[in-house]
């Protein structure tokens, strides 16, 4: 008995000891939960507030504010007009999520950002939330705190007009510098004995080989308005022109800044065609064919061979590969007698069908011709989202096909051509004077032939991009 009674209270020395225990155990339990529970809050508040500071930031440069001292936060000074808008989206958005920059609460905004992959980049702002969590039962083991460091990124792209108004874009950052005409030896080759003006916008290379701007053969180039930019050095051989020279231009980076438009609506829409009579004048058919899918252009199953063919406003989505997506969208006599897309009534008998223009969306898997062969009047669209973009082709820059434009007397085509992972070739053919008011998008282009090509900058025809928002990470 008396052993037994040297025993008694034992069981309550296991259950303090063993309390402390369960306590750590629920304070990890409930006290983990609530980090994590802020942690996620806290994310979700970073995101909200980098992308409220980039649309601030994108609204304050395209109303003109003042962005110097571009560094935002500035070490010294006080911040820009654009970087104050930052600052102030920001805070406000992370305070009406709970995070009012308090000691316990701490909201930093920076763009360019000070850290990971988007360091140093001013078109990215960069927002980070330091976090107190106070802990209830973690604090019998002696955690009063815990803590949670949160970051969001966020991109602003500028919106305004697509290429700066440069009239032939050449996108590839290194060319091989190869011989030939079309090779894709150079960025931009201008070659023949062709008299060529650019009136209105200029040349943009996004190369800083040597071989960026090459005119060979002293063709009679002339450019108002605009000149030969490059993100280079000096790589622009003019040796024969007197075109103005702007080096070290801000580069486009592939495929980052490649903008794309979204896949229209009408690639899920059936073509359809409607009989409109018979041209008296070679008693050849005229039929008049609407926006839609389109495997073939024209579709042989909705008008016949040799027609002429006018087309309705809108959008053409052409997918001319069909499944195999490997053919090049062509034509010749034996398609069609004619392409009207025109606007212009001088041009166009049936142009009130086609009040606000063309596009001509080209699925991926080809390049395109268009040779002037056959008539081919073509007007981009003025409305819509694809307001100014006369031809798109959809690709890739792991794999640059190849297009060309076969230009003369019975070729007038207004608008952009997008192809910004095409090799680029204009012919201006032999003796005629080819209307070709184009901006020219491509990879490589190249530039040849004997005839006038007269390249018009239309500030109705410009492409004007919106200002570009978004998450980063």
């Amino acid at each position: 008995m008396k052993n037994i009674k040297s025993e008694r209270g034992q069981a309550l020395i296991i259950f303090a000891l063993a309390a402390i225990g369960i306590f750590g155990i629920v304070g990890l339990a409930i006290d983990g939960s609530a980090k994590f529970s802020d942690r996620r809050h806290a994310q979700n508040a970073a995101d909200s507030a980098a992308l409220a500071a980039a649309l601030a930031k994108a609204n304050a440069l395209d109303a003109g504010l003042s962005n110097s001292p571009a560094e935002c936060p500035p070490t010294s000074g006080l911040p820009s007009d654009v970087c104050a808008a930052v600052i102030t989206a920001a805070l406000n958005l992370a305070n009406e999520n709970g995070y009012d920059n308090s000691s316990s609460k701490q909201v930093d905004v920076y763009s360019p950002p000070i850290s990971g992959y988007y360091t140093g980049d001013p078109t990215y702002v960069q927002v980070i939330i330091d976090s107190d969590v106070n802990t209830t039962f973690s604090r019998v083991v002696g955690i009063d705190q815990t803590h949670n460091l949160v970051e969001a990124v966020a991109l602003t792209k500028e919106g305004g007009a697509l290429g700066n108004g440069a009239m032939i874009i050449s996108y590839d950052p290194d060319p091989s510098c190869s011989s030939g005409v079309g090779s894709g030896g150079g960025s931009v080759d201008v070659s023949g004995n062709s008299t060529i003006t650019l009136s209105g916008g200029g040349i943009f290379l996004n190369s800083d080989e040597t071989c960026g701007y090459s005119a060979p053969n002293c063709p009679n180039l002339t450019i108002t308005g605009g000149g030969i930019n490059t993100v280079g050095g000096d790589n622009i051989d003019q040796a024969c022109q007197t075109a103005p020279e702007f080096y070290n231009q801000d580069p486009v980076v592939i495929p980052d800044d490649i903008y794309w438009p979204d896949v229209p609506v009408e690639c899920s829409i059936p073509a359809t065609a409607d009989f409109l009579g018979v041209d008296p004048s070679d008693n050849k058919g005229e039929w008049l064919i609407h926006p839609g899918y389109y495997e073939q252009f024209p579709q042989a199953s909705l008008v016949a061979n040799k027609q002429h063919i006018y087309m309705a406003s809108g959008v053409y989505c052409i997918d001319p590969g069909g499944t195999s997506h490997d053919f090049d969208l062509s034509w010749s006599p034996v398609d069609f007698v004619s392409l009207n897309g025109s606007t212009d009534p001088s041009e166009n008998k049936y142009h009130a069908y086609n009040p606000d223009g063309v596009t001509l969306y080209i699925k991926s898997g080809g390049g395109f011709s268009v040779n002037a062969n056959n008539p081919t009047y073509l007007d981009a669209s003025t409305s819509g989202d694809l307001q100014g973009y006369l031809m798109v082709l959809e690709g890739t820059h792991t794999s640059i096909e190849s297009c060309s434009i076969s230009g003369g007397a019975d070729i007038d085509i207004n608008g952009l051509i997008f192809a910004p992972y095409c090799d680029i070739t204009v012919n201006g053919g032999s003796s005629s004077t080819a209307v070709i008011n184009a901006q020219l998008i491509g990879w490589d282009i190249a530039i040849d032939g004997g005839a006038d090509i007269t390249f018009n900058y239309d500030p109705s025809n410009q492409v004007i991009i919106k200002d570009k928002i978004g998450l980063m990470k």
